[in-house]
């Protein structure tokens, strides 16, 4: 099969699943798991905002300083978002293989809401690596996010809000409506909503520990796929190895390995400028208070009371904590793999360098750069046009055979 044909027998395989798919004359099984988030209450909208760690109680006021638009598809809190909070996850793998040895959690790109591209990918590498796939979904994402944030009529509504409102606005579209509007009223969500995701990564590894999930063995080795934005989650979560989880673990960049600022995601896929730039802009501020304005924020940014969190702010701007980052990079190097792409525009291939081997290439982490000999962007690096599956197969294949080699060996 080429490309294309695989995309959509995987993807009408997986619509139609049930609770678990065998899907023998692909090798392939899909199980669908149930998961209780228990971290809602550092959310926005919480009742109460608390560190259980410390034992330390957070003022609510915060929520006062937040943008209302006066569109509740938007408008909602965090904490009121059920979806959230209770959803499924899925696991691909072998159906020749009863209980993987092995897993990689493979975390997809900013503002995604469906796993049709990322199918093909999990499948080649449960079928290349024999690893368990698990496709995660960070918070508020896939199935994680309302309905409504993919509700064309609902979401033109909410981009023409925009467009009219902020004239010197770009990149407007339905697409990107919600997460944009929702960023610039809150960036600290991009925190708050990875930390959800971290601390839900951590329970989904002790279910597995604790022989919850059967088609993955008690002993199973965990390594971290991360595409975009997933690769800065997934190396947040490699740098800090919470409980030692991460401690053996190989990760794979796609698309991605940088410091936020250098990603750059202005685009109608992703979000808008006014959105990014609020973004970047609060963080910057941010950093360069030390968190004042923020107190629960820098609470968890406090490297001295939560060492393992605390590497958010370090992979946040390249300027700042260089020689921390470095450091830290410098010990897993041969544990990190980049594939990144010459004409992507919003992860940029230098800046992975930047990131991943340093201001002055002092680390041996392997970045691998490749250009495809076919119109590609950063949401599609493989696209379905018939005319060119050939060529998309062949760069796919390379793709794939990178990746597996680099978990096989």
């Amino acid at each position: 099969m080429n490309y294309n044909e695989l995309y959509e027998v995987l993807k009408e395989r997986f619509e139609n699943k049930s609770t678990f798919e065998m899907a023998e004359d692909l090798n392939l099984t899909i199980e669908t798991i149930h998961f209780d988030s228990q971290k809602g209450n550092l959310l926005h909208g919480s009742p109460t905002y608390r560190c259980d760690k410390h034992n330390l109680e957070f003022s609510t006021n915060e929520d006062k300083s937040h943008i209302f638009y006066g569109l509740p598809s938007v408008d909602s809190r965090d904490y009121d978002i059920e979806c959230n909070k209770s959803f499924d996850y899925y696991i691909l793998k072998r159906a020749d293989i009863d209980r993987a040895e092995g897993s990689i959690i493979f975390f997809h790109g900013l503002n995604e809401k469906r796993w049709d591209k990322y199918l093909p990918w999990a499948y080649e590498l449960a079928q290349r690596t024999k690893k368990a796939i698990v496709l995660y979904p960070i918070a508020f994402h896939m199935n994680r996010a309302e309905e409504i944030w993919s509700d064309r009529h609902a979401m033109v509504e909410v981009s023409n809000f925009r467009k009219k409102n902020f004239k010197d606005n770009s990149d407007c579209s339905f697409v990107n409506a919600a997460i944009s509007s929702r960023l610039e009223a809150h960036p600290q969500r991009i925190f708050w909503s990875g930390f959800q995701t971290y601390s839900d990564v951590i329970s989904l590894v002790k279910s597995i520990r604790a022989n919850e999930i059967k088609s993955i063995s008690t002993d199973s080795s965990f390594d971290l796929f991360g595409y975009s934005i997933g690769s800065f989650l997934s190396m947040i979560l490699k740098m800090a190895d919470p409980e030692g989880i991460f401690k053996d673990s190989k990760l794979f960049c796609f698309c991605g390995g940088m410091t936020i600022d250098r990603m750059f995601p202005i685009s109608k896929y992703i979000m808008d400028a006014r959105a990014a730039i609020k973004m970047q802009t609060v963080f910057a501020e941010l950093l360069s208070s030390e968190f004042k304005s923020d107190r629960r924020l820098g609470h968890f940014q406090n490297e001295e009371l939560h060492q393992q969190e605390s590497w958010f702010k370090m992979m946040l701007r390249y300027n700042y904590f260089q020689k921390q980052r470095e450091t830290r990079i410098k010990e897993i190097q041969s544990q990190v793999k980049a594939y990144v792409l010459e004409k992507d525009e919003v992860a940029p291939p230098m800046e992975a360098l930047n990131t991943l081997q340093g201001g002055y290439r002092s680390i041996k982490v392997d970045v691998e750069i490749q250009d495809f000999p076919f119109d590609y962007s950063h949401m599609v690096p493989f696209p379905l046009t018939n005319k060119i599956q050939e060529e998309v197969t062949t760069a796919f294949n390379a793709f794939m055979t990178s990746a597996s080699d680099f978990y096989n060996s």
